[in-house]
């Protein structure tokens, strides 16, 4: 064999080496991706079941299964949303969704006027998760005032009803001017106190504030058409 017949046959044989390898890593990444589907249904199963949770207020539930499914943010499932386009929960949203499902069960819990410090206390670590920094500082807020909410209620059950009210007038200040849940808490706990108190001009507050909330602010739910019975009742 000749110097030009070796020198082909070396080609050849790298080729075929180069080829080799494209094949495996085509693979490999075909491989990678298919697990990322099978992880993105999984994680797809997941939410759904979640959100059903969360619309039957098994708030415990809802929580447990949010978080499984921000355990399946994997390089596989990033891998397979590289190729698959579409609109999917990131792992940032999943951790405002986490957050929102502990408020909502903070104050399912204060409208029954009861305390709520271990959804406090979850609210409060899962804003760790959280990487828009502009959006944490609004959720911040949002669990402080939760917290404090919580412990408004604390006082009302220890009896200590003149110092909650004056502690109201403080969260209320602090709270940030979209909070509906909160604005709805403060209400009801209004109509408490002013029951409690006996005290007409409490109520007749409570009673201002609720007409604002379902005629102005158009919020129209569950817990103001209870509102009214309570305050009539």
């Amino acid at each position: 064999m000749n110097i030009d017949s070796k020198c082909i046959g070396k080609r050849k044989g790298g080729l075929k080496t180069v080829i080799a390898l494209l094949v495996l890593l085509l693979a490999l990444f075909a491989g990678i991706v298919l697990n990322g589907s099978l992880v993105q249904e999984k994680q797809a199963s997941l939410l759904n079941s979640a959100y059903a949770a969360f619309n039957q207020a098994d708030y415990e539930k809802a929580f447990q299964l949010f978080n499984e499914a921000r355990g399946t943010y994997t390089f596989t499932l990033k891998a397979y949303r590289m190729v698959r386009s579409g609109e999917y929960v990131n792992a940032n949203d999943l951790g405002e969704i986490v957050i929102s499902t502990c408020l909502a069960a903070i104050y399912d819990s204060l409208f029954q006027l009861e305390e709520a410090p271990v959804w406090v206390g979850r609210s409060k670590e899962q804003l760790a998760a959280i990487t828009d920094q502009n959006r944490k500082a609004e959720l911040e807020q949002l669990v402080k005032t939760a917290g404090a909410a919580s412990d408004l209620c604390r006082l009302f059950a220890e009896g200590d009803i003149e110092n909650a009210l004056k502690e109201l007038k403080k969260v209320e200040q602090s709270s940030l001017p979209g909070d509906q849940d909160f604005f709805i808490f403060e209400i009801r706990f209004l109509i408490a106190c002013g029951k409690a108190l006996e005290e007409p001009l409490i109520l007749n507050q409570a009673r201002e504030l609720l007409f604002f909330a379902t005629t102005d602010a158009g919020i129209n739910n569950d817990k103001t058409q209870k509102l009214w019975g309570i305050l009539t009742n």
